[in-house]
């Protein structure tokens, strides 16, 4: 093959290696090394602050050589038995080799295939990249690799690439396909190899006939139990183990194969297995075929069931067989209809590569399947709980309903003239759809009682029988009785509903009212302007500012037997009562002092309306509202509830203020918190992030400064507060930021009202910036008579002249002092001269001394070039360069 022979390649090295010494009396720059180059300004600011800039980095390179091979090498005529390949037609082979950059430079080598025009057909291929060498491409086909450097004399990096060949379908058996990897240099095409042959052989292969029985066939009850029988026969070529068909208890295992999924079914067991060669091993898998094991699981939880038949090369001969037989249960509550489906595959080697992914290596069976039959069966039970075995508690109606078992009870009395109600659920538990029949019992004389359908919102609707309810399928219904206001007391009146579906056997529930008490007294309270609620006894408060008007929303509640009318009254004078007719927290009409009629059991809502007086103390005070009934002054109801007078808050902070410095330093704002209103306060000044980078904190003294501040003002009081700004050295160009400094105001007393106030700093930064541009040209000559701009990372020789030159600007709006530029010869070149631009001095010892000269010489291997803008034969910091003054420093240098 062409440049193959490492032995050629290092010859050629050799020579280029001489023909450079001799050309430079010397040994040359390595190929591939980068000379780089970097100047430092430095200057101090109008501050005394030292700064620096470096320039951009400019680099050159040297040239490069290329050269590459591809193994494992194999002339056209004599490809060797490692490279003979079989496969089956239709199906891949990988074939692996290995390219190789033998060049002193990164390179990328562009890939094609070499069909032989001497053999039998062409093959179909492809190429892969396999980096991590486990034989698997790495994603998509690719045609070329990029390698890397040679590195430290190395034969240079490599790669491995894998060649994808496929022998075309239709293909006879025996028909022998001969082909090459070439590849080719892309930095010098004339560097190639395509002496790299392997052989691809079409060959014969081997299947298993799949079929899969259920008994027994056609319906099933749930519950019921299904026995499946799996078998395989060999057809054509015997077939063999496939490695690591499928891994076992965390252990790779090779074998043939069977596996079927169980859908919508528990496992029961294997009842038997067998093969005509090898060893069965059933295995099973609880997460769909993601992990197996040899040790049954606990029942109800296969998902799969698969038998390994372990053996080693192509054991199953044609004409064997093997066999799988097992049992599944169908689960209780399976709906009618319901078809059961199972669809076994096997997977095997048919071809002898072992990998069992050829074209029909995998086997699926036609799919068994059975149907499951219709059972009638219907229950009920408490709200939640249709087959019973009820707990907890839930509210409906006004009541709260206690379920225990398959009995639900009132939570307390039940007053006369009310209605209590209950809800269900009822569930058809058969497997197909079911008319079911709800009949109520046990209702005691004067009561009326109904059976209602009930939303999740608890709504409402008629109910009416029979209602129909697919299999599994819920329904709630409510039993809502309205019990006589004539009713005395009674205790465990129990009412039982009985649901029956068509065709099947009823089920009952009870609903127990434990005690019905006589009508009660009249309760006056505080409304939730919901009618439907009982008042709330428990006190409240109510709050106004000073000089407006607190509301306080009551209902009074109607436990008698007959309507009655209330006079109402308040231990605070002043206090007057409104209707609130539609409950909506908005007094309707004129001011009343006699409640309007409430019907027996029911109950009107009320607005009181209490002035806090101008000028009322922050606090708060009792107030009590009572109800008596005009017809017996002894029925009589009293709610205490709170009167609180607003906290207020009014304050400032000023002035504004707007001051300038540079980067680092600092300016300092004095403010004046003030606070207005009627309670102290508590001010919190938060730390601030300034977006330019600028420091804020905050002192009461002008003498400790904090980043947060917290400081009390009484009621009408102030407090001196000083903000400063302090701009760190990192910032750079002209910098203005106004700021809003905020005191955040709160006070302890009700209702904790809270206040911001803020004034506005605006901090101005001037700039101190600098530019440093470096650039490099090949000169023809020393002086650089004539001479080409070169451009980054451009290539050079040895022997090349290269003359960068440097310029320095004040890019900022302050003037800079002590300016002067640091450059060094570069790594691989040596001086040739130095120069400069401007009113300017030298320096070859680090500033230790000055020269108006430039230096023929560079003792440390560096320079200086310092702005002596004074001409004082110094460069110090009474030399300025003005913004946008510049000077240039000139350094030529040769190639070693």
């Amino acid at each position: 093959m062409t440049t193959h022979p490492r032995t050629a390649v290092r010859t050629l090295l050799l020579t280029l290696g001489l023909c450079a010494a001799g050309a430079a009396l010397g040994v040359g720059t390595p190929a591939n090394t980068n000379i780089q180059n970097t100047a430092t300004l430095n200057y101090q600011d109008s501050l005394g602050g030292t700064r620096n800039k470096d320039s951009n980095t400019v680099t050159v390179r040297v040239r490069q050589v290329y050269a590459l091979s591809v193994e494992t090498s194999a002339a056209e005529g004599s490809v060797p038995p490692t490279r003979a390949f079989q496969s089956i037609a239709g199906n891949r082979r990988l074939i692996s080799y290995t390219i190789q950059n033998a060049g002193n430079g990164s390179d990328t080598v562009d890939l094609s295939v070499v069909q032989s025009a001497t053999d039998d057909y062409d093959a179909q291929t492809a190429i892969y990249l396999d980096a991590n060498n486990d034989g698997v491409p790495d994603g998509a086909a690719i045609s070329s690799v990029t390698l890397a450097a040679v590195q430290d004399g190395s034969t240079g990096d490599r790669t491995t690439v894998l060649l994808e060949v496929t022998a075309p379908v239709g293909t006879p058996d025996g028909q022998v396909s001969r082909f090459a990897l070439k590849g080719v240099s892309r930095g010098d095409t004339s560097k190639l190899d395509d002496q790299n042959y392997a052989s691809l052989t079409v060959s014969p292969t081997g299947q298993i006939a799949l079929s899969e029985t259920v008994s027994p066939a056609g319906g099933i009850n749930p519950g019921g139990t299904l026995t499946y029988t799996v078998t395989g026969t060999v057809t054509g070529a015997a077939v063999g183990a496939v490695t690591g068909v499928v891994t076992v208890d965390g252990t790779a295992r090779n074998g043939v194969l069977v596996r079927v999924p169980l859908p919508g079914v528990t496992f029961g067991g294997v009842s038997a297995s067998s093969t005509t060669s090898g060893t069965t091993l059933p295995i099973y898998s609880t997460d769909n075929g993601g992990s197996w094991t040899a040790t049954l699981p606990a029942s109800g939880t296969v998902t799969d069931i698969a038998l390994l038949v372990v053996g080693s090369g192509t054991f199953l001969p044609s004409g064997g067989s093997v066999s799988l037989t097992y049992t599944a249960v169908v689960p209780a509550g399976t709906a009618a209809g319901t078809v059961i489906s199972s669809t076994a595959t096997s997977v095997a080697d048919g071809n002898g590569d072992t990998d069992g992914s050829d074209s029909g290596e995998t086997v699926t069976a036609t799919a068994v399947t059975s149907t499951v039959n219709a059972l009638v069966s219907a229950v009920a039970g408490p709200f939640a709980f249709p087959a019973g075995g009820a707990s907890g508690s839930y509210t409906f109606g006004g009541h709260t309903i206690d379920r225990s078992a398959d009995t639900q009870a009132v939570s307390g009395a039940v007053t006369a003239g009310t209605n209590v109600s209950f809800k269900h659920t009822i569930q058809n538990t058969g497997n197909a759809t079911e008319n079911l029949t709800a009949v109520l019992s046990g209702v005691p004389a004067g009561w009326t009682c109904t059976l209602q359908n009930v939303s999740v919102t608890d709504t409402l609707t008629p109910f009416s029988n029979p209602v129909t309810l697919a299999a599994g399928a819920t329904l709630d219904i409510a039993v809502v009785c309205s019990v006589p206001v004539t009713s005395g007391a009674a205790t465990n009146t129990d009412l039982t509903l009985t649901v029956t579906p068509q065709g099947g056997t009823a089920d009952t529930t009870v609903d127990r009212v434990a005690q019905v008490v006589p009508a009660g007294a009249a309760v006056l309270g505080n409304g939730d302007r919901n009618p439907a609620t009982a008042p709330d006894t428990s006190p409240a408060t109510q709050a106004a500012n000073p000089g407006q008007n607190a509301s306080f929303p009551l209902e009074v509640l109607n436990g008698g037997p007959v309507a009655e009318t209330y006079t109402l009254t308040s231990s605070v004078p002043g206090a007057v009562f409104y209707a609130d007719t539609n409950c909506d927290g908005t007094p309707d009409g004129a001011a009343i002092t006699v409640s309007p009629s409430v019907p027996a059991g029911g109950t009107v809502c009320l607005i009181a309306v209490v002035p806090v007086a101008a000028g009322t103390a922050a606090g708060t005070s009792p107030i009590t509202f009572t109800a008596t009934s005009t017809a017996e002054a002894s029925r009589t109801s009293t709610v205490t509830d709170s009167l609180r007078s607003n906290a207020v808050l009014t304050g400032s902070l000023t002035p504004d203020g707007a001051l300038s410095t540079i980067a680092g330093g600092s300016v300092t704002y004095a403010h004046t918190l003030g606070n207005s209103g009627n309670a102290p306060v508590t001010a919190n000044f938060a730390a601030y992030t300034s977006p330019a980078g600028l420091t804020y904190t905050y002192s009461t003294d002008n003498v400790t400064f904090t980043p947060t501040l917290s400081v009390n003002v009484a009621a009408g009081g102030t407090q001196a507060v000083y903000v400063r700004v302090t701009v760190p050295v990192s910032v750079t160009g002209s910098v203005s930021e106004a700021t809003t400094v905020t005191a955040a105001l709160s006070t302890a007393l009700a209702p904790n009202p809270t206040l911001n106030v803020s004034a506005t700093d605006t901090t101005t930064v001037q700039s101190v910036t600098s530019s440093v541009v470096k650039s490099a040209e090949l000169c023809s000559d020393t002086v650089c008579t004539t001479s080409t701009p070169l451009a980054d990372n451009d290539p050079v020789s040895p022997g090349d002249i290269v003359r960068y030159r440097v310029v320095a600007t004040n890019t900022g709006t302050s003037t800079l002092y002590g300016s002067y530029l640091v450059d060094s010869v570069p790594a691989d070149t040596e001086l040739v001269s130095v120069g400069a631009a401007g009113s300017v001095l030298y320096s070859v010892d680090d500033g230790a001394s000055w020269n108006v000269a430039a230096p023929t010489s560079l003792p440390l291997g560096r320079f200086w070039v310092g702005v002596n803008s004074d001409g004082n034969g110094s460069v110090n910091s009474l030399d300025a360069l003005a913004p946008g003054g510049t000077f240039t420093l000139v350094l030529t240098v040769k190639v070693k």
